[in-house]
């Protein structure tokens, strides 16, 4: 692991701007809450994702993604 003299670091100027950052949407606010709380407490359902465009000879179809499903669970 690499040590930084404490002089070196004194230097350093610039870093993130945070003031302008526009808060995420996806973040539950369990402020107040133990942690026993939180853990119990029910996540809002996310929302469902967009349909992607497909072709013919994309590359799920080359993985045979799309057979997982036809196929159904294997037994061992």
């Amino acid at each position: 692991m690499k040590h930084i003299p404490i002089e070196e670091l004194a230097a350093v100027h610039g870093g993130f701007k945070w003031q302008d950052l526009r808060p995420s949407e996806n973040v539950e606010d369990r402020r107040g809450m133990t942690p026993r709380e939180s853990t119990r407490a029910p996540s809002p359902a996310a929302p469902p994702l967009p349909q992607v465009p497909r072709s013919p000879g994309d590359l799920p179809s080359q993985l045979g993604i799309d057979d997982i499903g036809r196929h159904g669970r294997r037994r061992r």
